[in-house]
């Protein structure tokens, strides 16, 4: 995964449809943004993806590792 912006309308309130990240994973998958979450979900909880606070941008790991 590029690095992609999540939430890019901080300190405004989350909204999934403005997520750069979860419109990269939609149209990836061919899915919509509900699916693109659950997907975001899941490999954030098995750090596929990670958070880098330096750039505050989201990056993928290959194979869940550093």
């Amino acid at each position: 995964m590029p690095p992609l912006d999540h939430w890019p309308k901080r300190p405004e309130s989350y909204d999934p449809d403005q997520s750069h990240v979860l419109a990269w994973m939609a149209e990836l998958c061919g899915g919509d943004i509900k699916i693109a979450d659950k997907i975001f979900e899941a490999a954030r909880h098995k750090q596929i993806i990670k958070y880098n606070r330096e750039t505050r941008l989201w990056c993928g790991r290959k194979g869940g590792r550093p």
